[in-house]
């Protein structure tokens, strides 16, 4: 395949590397190294590809393509689905044989013998971020006169949906927890400017957090930073800033 390929399309002083797509959200060590051999087996792979899809159906660009390759110098496979990055890494692939134990990593089984053969790490994707973020700036300008209730409402729902489908890869993207501080904050300013304060003393953090139940705005955070010092005084923050 790669012979045929570099017939069509010699690279004499290997060009090839130049311009293949790579997956930056990873650590440098976890991306794909680009030996020459994998990267005229992807860019082989991709043409052939390319060339059995009928045109009238549907192309693939290589701009927008990665084409992940699984080899001796690349022990990770990486693809993005559903707006989940992944990267699957071989037990035997592993420098200590350890397997990590965190929130955002799955052991993927052998059904039969039931070993755990290798870990999948997860991160939510840079289109997913993107999504969020245009969702809360969206719920920012709709929200002329509205009540601080459906101000809130809506950020709850917003996050409860962000959550509940993306979980445990949440607290392994740091640039998605570095906006949601960012999104609560925004939101939070905008209540406040309807209260024409700033002044804590007129409207304490706690108001915001505390339940309607109660006369506050039941408002939910996962931005961890943002809770004070001394609330966490019977209570411990976890490695990921969770609190439990």
């Amino acid at each position: 395949l790669i012979q045929r390929y570099l017939t069509e399309h010699p690279d004499p002083n290997n060009e090839n590397i130049v311009g293949y797509n790579n997956k930056k959200c990873w650590p440098r060590d976890a991306r794909m190294r680009l030996m020459k051999h994998d990267v005229n087996l992807g860019r082989a792979v991709f043409w052939d590809i390319k060339n059995r899809l009928p045109r009238s159906v549907t192309t693939v660009e290589w701009e927008n393509s990665f084409v992940s390759v699984y080899s001796k110098d690349n022990p990770n496979l990486l693809f993005d689905m559903c707006g989940f990055e992944c990267r699957i890494l071989p037990k035997c692939r592993m420098a200590a044989e350890e397997l990590t134990h965190r929130d955002g990593v799955w052991n993927l089984q052998n059904e039969v013998t039931k070993e755990r053969t290798a870990q999948c790490f997860l991160k939510v994707d840079e289109e997913s971020l993107l999504k969020f973020h245009n969702r809360i700036r969206q719920i920012l300008m709709s929200s002329g006169s509205t009540t601080f209730t459906k101000i809130v409402n809506k950020w709850n729902t917003a996050l409860i949906g962000l959550m509940t489908y993306f979980r445990e890869a949440v607290v392994n993207t740091q640039e998605l927890l570095d906006l949601l501080v960012k999104c609560e904050n925004k939101i939070q300013t905008r209540i406040k400017i309807g209260l024409n304060s700033k002044m804590p003393a007129r409207f304490p953090p706690v108001v915001f957090y505390t339940p309607k139940e109660i006369g506050g705005l039941g408002m939910l955070s996962m931005g961890h930073v943002l809770i004070p010092q001394s609330d966490l005084r019977w209570m411990k923050q976890t490695e990921a800033g969770g609190v439990t």
